[in-house]
């Protein structure tokens, strides 16, 4: 099943690294109801009219665990969200430079340095800094280089 916010596993990144509104999660867990899953705990968190972190976060992990989606640590989750943008890199959904500039906002907001990331924060920079097209086309085409090395990293 996928939500606005992506599959299971990119929900629980999002969610890990603070992506997702407590607004939203009421219609996560009517997405989740329509699409056939169901459990007291969805439900109920389909049902909240006034979501809050504090109140429906700890429903929010119940359901996630219930349907066999781990909670990643925040390294984790920020691979996961990073190697979906470099897949929309990838495919054409996402600009070279918005894909890359999104994932250095993963490299700052993770703590520990991601070693996997920092090709794209370095052509990012570089892509910000370029004073000629031809320059930025060569950053761009780093950046996808990048992106399909992530991508298909296991």
């Amino acid at each position: 099943m996928r939500t606005e916010f992506g599959s299971w596993d990119m929900v629980a990144a999002r969610w890990v690294l603070r992506l997702i509104p407590s607004q939203a999660l009421p219609q996560i867990a009517t997405d989740a109801l329509e699409a056939g899953l169901d459990s007291p705990p969805l439900r109920e968190l389909a049902g909240e009219l006034h979501p809050t972190l504090d109140a429906s976060g700890p429903l929010f992990e119940e359901i996630l665990d219930e349907i066999g989606v781990g909670i990643p640590d925040r390294s984790r989750a920020g691979l996961v969200l990073a190697r979906a943008y470099a897949v929309e890199i990838t495919d054409g959904t996402l600009s070279p430079y918005e894909g890359a500039r999104q994932i250095w906002r993963i490299q700052i907001d993770v703590e520990g340095l991601m070693p996997e990331l920092g090709p794209f924060v370095y052509w990012a920079s570089e892509w910000q800094e370029a004073d000629g097209a031809g320059r930025r086309q060569q950053c761009e085409t780093a950046i996808r280089t990048a992106a399909l090395d992530l991508a298909d990293a296991p």
